[in-house]
């Protein structure tokens, strides 16, 4: 009997280690500069590779294995593909040209391969490793409702630090990016990122996150209790929470504007209008056609909204220089459709591609559209299966928060829309590619995924420590309920 105790409390102790390294990923890994750097990118697969090993011995349900073997089954064949197109000789049909005459013109023997790079960069292994990992932390540490808690707790909080750092830094510091000289996108509020439209997805996040805590707070009061809210005594601690919560979504949603990111403000502003059209999915279920014409609506004045705003209206929603990078892209993806020009070959191989119709200012490391680089350098059938498994990540989550009750879809919503907005945004931008970005994505989506195929009874077992999986405490529960009876 002891040795089950031991047993038990020193799986409990690991569990515990692994979901705090998680959430120290998640909350450290956009500090330092997006952690572009490849010191950083190394230290993050260090601890996310221990998170991951550590979340190993989680038990899981038959939906949440079936996930995560379909997670790795897609990481797998991503793998083989990268491996495939750089061994010489291994499909001769389909090698790149560029290796013989290579040899012809220098009077080399390099041997021929379907990359027209000779290795994987190395960088492009650190950012694969980096999703793997950050997803599996993420899946492992959302296994229990205390976990799922504190993950969307540490997510919330650590953003809208970061908005307030950003917003002081742009007022005070405007020309330094920490303590470094800020060379570009002077005048837009980065924070710690050194691109805006991956701060603008960031601070999307964080808008998402504490509108959809905020609009929890505000359906779960009667109107009777809105009405003597300020008047009675009892109420002071709910009305001061619905004011943070509320603070807390303004702020996140101001440093989203001053990014002055086109993109990250309509696919935040999308995914925001998803995320609250999930937690009123209730009053909408029988009444379909209502709710398809309330949602075109809701889209139509959105769109007139964005249009009107600062560089949206004056410059249009994408730039001249993207379409013309685009249809380069798509160009090569033709010429080469089934296994791509090699993974991390985009930044080598676009130079060659450039036309006298782009402007040769700038240096186009990035394709600027995430899956359009993953077809460019992997090939159309793997971006179909990201693609899918992207879709699917969706369905899965929304199909669980339909299920749901009210508490309970606070934090699938949010993630929903978080997932809307950052697969939207990787349309038309790179900040998937960014692993400040990347790892608290990864994170937060295997968190949302492995919350949504939970066992439905230990969905409605109570946390031992009274948090709830949005984040709050029984305590605040407790505040709303007292409301609600006093009112």
């Amino acid at each position: 009997m002891m040795r089950i105790l031991h047993f038990a409390g020193a799986a409990e102790t690991l569990r515990s280690v692994q979901l705090w390294a998680t959430a120290f990923a998640l909350v450290l890994a956009p500090l330092f500069f997006g952690s572009v750097d490849q010191f950083w990118i190394a230290a993050w697969i260090v601890v996310l590779s221990t998170t991951t090993i550590l979340g190993v011995s989680v038990p899981l349900n038959i939906v949440q294995a079936r996930v995560v073997w379909a997670f790795l089954s897609v990481c797998l064949a991503y793998a083989i593909v990268a491996v495939i197109q750089v061994v010489p000789q291994l499909l001769t049909s389909l090698d790149d040209s560029i290796w013989q005459q290579a040899n012809d013109v220098l009077g080399t023997k390099v041997e021929p391969r379907i990359s027209s790079i000779a290795e994987i960069p190395p960088l492009a292994i650190g950012h694969f490793l980096l999703i793997v990992t950050a997803f599996l932390s993420g899946f492992f540490a959302g296994t229990s409702k205390h976990g799922a808690g504190r993950i969307i707790f540490a997510a919330r909080t650590a953003i809208l630090i970061y908005a307030l750092y950003g917003l002081v830094a742009l007022a005070v510091t405007p020309n330094l990016l920490l303590w470094a000289p800020k060379v570009a996108y002077r005048g837009s509020l980065t924070a710690t990122f050194v691109n805006k439209n991956t701060a603008a997805a960031f601070f999307g996040c964080g808008a998402i996150l504490w509108s959809c805590w905020t609009y929890s707070a505000v359906q779960s009061l009667e109107k009777s209790s809105l009405r003597v809210l300020l008047l009675n005594s009892l109420n002071e601690r709910v009305a001061i929470s619905l004011i943070l919560r509320a603070s807390g979504a303004l702020t996140c949603f101001f440093a989203l504007l001053l990014t002055n990111s086109r993109g990250g403000l309509i696919a935040s502003s999308v995914g925001l209008l998803v995320a609250l059209g999930v937690l009123e999915i209730d009053r909408f279920k029988r009444r379909i056609g209502y709710a398809i014409a309330l949602s075109i609506c809701a889209l139509i004045a959105l769109a007139a909204w964005l249009t009107q705003m600062g560089r949206i209206a004056s410059e249009g929603i994408i730039d001249d220089g993207r379409w013309h990078v685009y249809n380069l892209a798509v160009e090569a993806i033709g010429r080469r459709p089934l296994l791509g020009a090699g993974a991390g070959s985009f930044e080598i191989l676009f130079p060659s591609l450039r036309t006298p119709d782009l402007s040769t200012w700038g240096v186009w490391d990035y394709a600027h559209s995430t899956i359009l680089e993953i077809a460019f350098e992997m090939g159309l059938p793997v971006a179909g299966m990201v693609t899918l498994a992207a879709l699917a990540s969706i369905f899965i989550l929304v199909r669980r928060a339909l299920k749901a009750d009210q508490r309970y879809r606070v934090s699938l919503a949010a993630i929903i829309g978080i997932a809307v907005m950052t697969y939207l945004h990787s349309l038309i931008d790179f900040s998937l590619q960014i692993p400040g970005y990347a790892i608290p994505f990864g994170i937060l989506i295997g968190c949302g995924l492995a919350d949504a195929t939970a066992d439905r009874a230990s969905r409605r077992r109570k946390s031992s420590r009274g948090t709830r999986d949005d984040g709050s405490t029984s305590a605040e529960k407790a505040g709303e309920g007292r409301l609600s009876t006093n009112a």
